[in-house]
């Protein structure tokens, strides 16, 4: 009988000894960190200090763009096909000419390692909307279009930007207005109401609008190239209606020689490195402010 009664009296306080310890926790616990019952289960976690050698899973980087990076430069050589643009006495047309002008800049611009397209390599003539989906299937481009006039002081160069017919007429210098706006064939173009173009809508025949003032800041940078090498340029671009420029979403001008009619072909071949020149120094200008992350990769 005493042996049972200490027995259960053994029994009782051991388990009053037991219920006397501390309860241990049994939340779940992350690196050393309990998780709160009062935490949300979507919070972030507490940030952890990986000890050395330590192989944490990370999300997989996102795969690089293929596109090549930094600028690209669309040279537009005018007309071509059938249709020659002005023609000179001595049998030159403006398309064949202003190919040439293209394929110099095209050389002159890939040695500052750019990335340069053109609207056409031969005699093709694509078409204002085919030319203006070039750049506009693009990002960090510009668009320079190459043309030369039948009128003129010979040797001298103009660049225009676009101005809507709608808007008022930017201030040039009294000399900016001595000739035309670059002539374009007037038939009318078919071409869809709207693009995608940097991920916004817009409407293909007010393309430009967004543009309008980078297009003016890179044609005053060429014609400040082009004022030493061709002795009287006016000294400001000049803001015209040109019919290629309107349709295009993003920088763009156009550049114009004098004159087609000239009776020695090579003063005309002899434009073609001053202007490539002006081109390239002017872009190069232009593409870094536009592009910073070019500028650093290059130490400018």
């Amino acid at each position: 009988m005493m042996k049972r009664h200490f027995s259960l009296v053994t029994f009782i306080l051991t388990g009053v000894a037991l219920l006397a310890l501390p309860i241990r926790s049994q939340q779940p616990r992350i690196q050393g960190t309990a998780i709160s019952q009062a935490q949300s289960p979507s919070a972030p976690l507490p940030q952890q200090n990986p000890s050395p050698g330590t192989n944490i899973s990370q999300t997989p980087p996102v795969a690089p763009s293929q596109e090549i990076p930094g600028l690209t430069v669309v040279l537009d050589p005018a007309h071509g096909g059938t249709d020659f643009g002005a023609r000179g006495p001595t049998g030159l047309s403006e398309s064949d000419v202003v190919l040439d002008f293209a394929r110099a800049a095209r050389i002159a611009l890939e040695a500052q390692r750019l990335r340069v397209l053109l609207t056409r390599e031969g005699n093709q003539d694509p078409s204002f909307d085919n030319r203006s989906a070039m750049i506009n299937g693009l990002r960090n481009a510009i668009f320079v279009s190459l043309h030369v006039s039948s009128s003129g002081p010979v040797g001298t160069a103009r660049s225009y930007y676009y101005v809507f017919p709608s808007d008022p007429m930017p201030v040039t210098s009294p000399t900016a207005t001595a000739t035309t706006a670059p002539q374009t064939p007037s038939a009318p173009q078919t071409a869809p109401s709207q693009i995608t173009a940097r991920t916004t809508l817009i409407e293909w025949d007010h393309a430009q609008r967004s543009s309008v003032d980078l297009s003016r800041q890179l044609a005053t940078l060429i014609q400040t190239e082009l004022l030493p090498r061709f002795k009287g340029s006016p000294e400001m671009p000049i803001a015209a209606p040109v019919r290629q420029l309107r349709t295009i979403a993003a920088p763009a001008i156009a550049i114009e020689l004098s004159n087609i009619d000239v009776t020695d072909a090579k003063r005309l071949e002899q434009m073609a490195q001053p202007l490539a020149d002006a081109i390239g120094r002017a872009v190069a200008e232009f593409h870094y402010p536009f592009n910073p992350a070019a500028a650093a990769s290059t130490g400018r």
